[in-house]
């Protein structure tokens, strides 16, 4: 006998050769040009990622550090000009230039490693809120995925079920009128009448399993994305609570440094009264060169947080791909594949089997597979095809 010809008209392989288109698709999507990354791949794009976060943040805490230590000796010397022109040392007003540059040094490196520290606890707490968002997504995918499959399957074998019911039901019915055109002398309305009988269940069966498959198409393209509307809406819930308390726990470390900055470099005590004008002068000297460190300061801070999104985007876009797509590929493609050879093996044990049978029943007693009939050989394919169409084990 012909096994391919015979596996092909089994009443399953239709589901077989689906199976097969899908398994196909999802391998041919991973063999284009955007395939995932290996991660040896990944792993030397995280670090070079790293580094160049690093290296922003070196930046930025170069430029503060240069611009305090700008705008502390310049606001020094405003103040010493101002308190000369009113008839006053320097020194007495608690502006001595040697106490004042020791001051602004112990200052400068007191506010860098302030905001170093900062940076290197930002960093910390953002790469946990990623690890943590990324972990909460693939869960969920997860979950979502065995969902989908279970109902997948359950319509499958809802499928099969009904299949195997319709061939049962007909079963009697399909042997009786291919019996009468096998072994009866019949006229030629006769027969057309039988062929017509067979059609008509032929199509009655055909009719009632595309209608369940449509039915079942449909309500799982329903399920799919009501799946991927839950899912997004949990994880867009779960980011914004993690994202939330990384922002709390940000802001609670700026306010921190901010007061630890704040009190930094205080100016030393006068040894004289100062005139009240003069005291107003060199406030408003000390608003100005704060404010213009501010400025800049925040310029510096902003110009990092810009290199630290795009970073950012770029880390989330790498792990994505090494992650969470690929892995929800590779579990459907091993289901697929998982499937495809259970109902693989159980159309050739159905057809091995059927073959035995009915070689029996028609009197030989070897049945060999794919080979051309000898001399006194008997071609058992096309019997075989018939009584595989009639009933469905």
């Amino acid at each position: 006998m012909r096994v391919d010809d015979a596996i092909k008209r089994d009443p399953l392989y239709p589901q077989l050769d689906q199976l097969n288109n899908a398994i196909a698709a999802i391998n041919f999507e991973a063999s284009l040009p955007h395939a995932p990354l290996t991660p040896a791949q990944i792993a030397a794009q995280t670090k070079d990622l790293n580094t160049q976060l690093q290296a922003a943040q070196t930046r930025a805490n170069a430029i503060i550090a240069a611009k305090q230590q700008e705008y502390t000796q310049q606001e020094h010397d405003a103040e010493v000009t101002a308190v000369k022109a009113a008839g006053i040392d320097p020194a007495a007003a608690g502006l001595g230039q040697v106490m004042n540059a020791t001051s602004a040094r112990q200052a400068q490196a007191a506010a860098v490693a302030a905001q170093q520290g900062y940076a290197e606890y930002q960093r910390g707490i953002i790469a946990q809120d990623n690890a943590a968002m990324q972990s909460v997504a693939q869960q969920l995918s997860r979950a979502a995925d065995d969902k989908y499959r279970a109902r997948a399957e359950q319509y499958q074998q809802n499928e099969s079920d009904l299949s195997l019911k319709l061939a049962q039901e007909d079963s009697s019915q399909r042997m009786a009128l291919r019996t009468q055109l096998s072994t009866l002398a019949l006229s030629v309305d006769q027969r057309k009448s039988v062929n017509d009988q067979l059609a008509a269940l032929d199509k009655k069966e055909t009719d009632q399993l595309s209608s369940l498959r449509n039915a079942d198409a449909q309500a799982l393209a329903a399920y799919r994305k009501q799946l991927a509307d839950q899912t997004s809406a949990q994880i867009r819930s779960q980011q914004s609570a993690i994202q939330a308390q990384t922002g709390a726990k940000l802001a609670e470390r700026r306010n921190a440094v901010g007061a630890q900055l704040r009190g930094l470099g205080s100016a030393p005590v006068p040894t004289v009264s100062l005139p009240p004008d003069l005291r107003r002068q060199l406030g408003q000297i000390h608003q100005e060169y704060a404010a213009k460190f501010q400025a800049d300061a925040q310029q510096a801070v902003e110009e990092y947080q810009a290199t630290k999104s795009d970073l950012d985007a770029q880390f989330a876009a790498l792990h994505g791909q090494g992650t969470t797509a690929t892995g929800a590929a590779a579990v459907q493609l091993r289901a697929l594949q998982k499937r495809q050879a259970q109902l693989q093996a159980q159309i050739q044990d159905q057809v091995q089997r059927e073959a035995v049978r009915l070689a029996k029943q028609m009197g030989f007693s070897l049945v060999l597979d794919d080979v051309q009939a000898a001399n006194g050989g008997y071609d058992l394919t096309n019997d075989l095809i018939h009584d595989l169409e009639s009933q469905h084990e």
